[in-house]
């Protein structure tokens, strides 16, 4: 299995340690992070596919890959790395967010799980971990009808959601108690219900660093409440009833100065981005060590090493 690094925003190739350690393959796109940060057109959002695909071709494609692409910004990149799997598969999201939204008439970080959701190839949704915007007023635009069909099942972080539909939907969180942290007994109890489904295909993760704590990820957004324990817990509790048949991982999270091109994108940063302090050295070691934690855990539950060359 190979590591791979999108560069669209220059927060990941200073890693310097993942760097020698992996040998990551890079794919360099910054002068498209300004132009689909956030949010974009689908039109845009196509050309940017398209790009992407003219990138990808002199790399390796053989086998599956663990891709870095920066901040949970570009989210909805996942969108287009699901579209290049051919297979049926099973789709792990852990991110504090739900980003699930339907009905917007444009791409965003915040909608790609719905659309993901419905690609041919996407069998099951686990969305595991999250905590924010599940439960308020943007619980209208979740696509209930998914939910409640079960092709999209939330294990939340710490609590149960407790508005709108939530009450008709199974959704037992990671955390049997909010102060009570994840056990790799509770995850066996949460996932036997699913190991018939999470055996049958393979499985894709796509994980941003936002549903951990702040003293684990610095990230553009508001930080969830797991630790990098509980998440190296989850990944490996999924990895196992999958049978280790992992075709693809993204993370995203990595802290990076917004700059944007266009109103859309500018409107989003302005409204939606919490007002954060951040020291750039502190948050890019801090992000490298998870990252690298993460990578362990991936590389032990494969058995085989990481690397350019796997």
């Amino acid at each position: 299995m190979r590591v791979q690094i999108l560069d669209l925003d220059g927060s990941v190739v200073g890693q310097n340690n993942l760097l020698s350690r992996f040998q990551p393959a890079l794919i360099p796109a910054q002068e498209w992070g300004p132009r689909i940060r956030l949010a974009c057109r689908f039109r845009r959002f196509r050309h940017f596919e398209a790009e992407l695909e003219r990138r990808f071709a002199g790399k390796p494609q053989s086998g599956a890959a663990v891709t870095f692409y920066g901040s949970g910004d570009f989210h909805h990149v996942s969108l287009a790395l699901l579209r290049r799997v051919k297979t049926p598969v099973n789709l792990l999201v852990i991110d504090n967010h739900p980003d699930w939204m339907r009905g917007v008439p444009f791409l965003h970080c915040g909608t790609w799980v719905n659309h993901a959701a419905r690609l041919p190839q996407v069998r099951r949704v686990f969305h595991v971990g999250g905590d924010v915007d599940f439960d308020n007023s943007y619980r209208w635009l979740a696509p209930w009808r998914l939910l409640k069909e079960g092709k999209i099942t939330v294990l939340p972080g710490i609590r149960s959601f407790q508005k709108g539909a939530w009450s008709f939907i199974p959704h037992k969180p990671v955390r049997p108690a909010a102060e009570q942290p994840a056990t790799s007994g509770r995850l066996q109890e949460l996932l036997w219900l699913y190991r018939a489904d999470l055996a049958r295909y393979p499985l894709y993760i796509s994980l941003d660093k936002d549903v951990m704590r702040a003293s684990d990820a610095v990230v553009n957004w508001d930080s969830g409440h797991l630790t990098l324990a509980e998440i190296r817990l989850l990944l490996h509790a999924f990895l196992e009833k999958a049978r280790g048949n992992l075709i693809g991982m993204d993370i995203v999270g990595d802290w990076s100065v917004v700059k944007i091109r266009g109103l859309l994108g500018r409107v989003f940063h302005w409204t939606m981005h919490p007002a954060l302090q951040i020291n750039a050295e502190q948050a890019a070691h801090r992000n490298e060590q998870a990252n690298l934690a993460l990578l362990d855990t991936i590389e032990a539950c494969w058995g085989r090493p990481l690397g350019k060359s796997a």
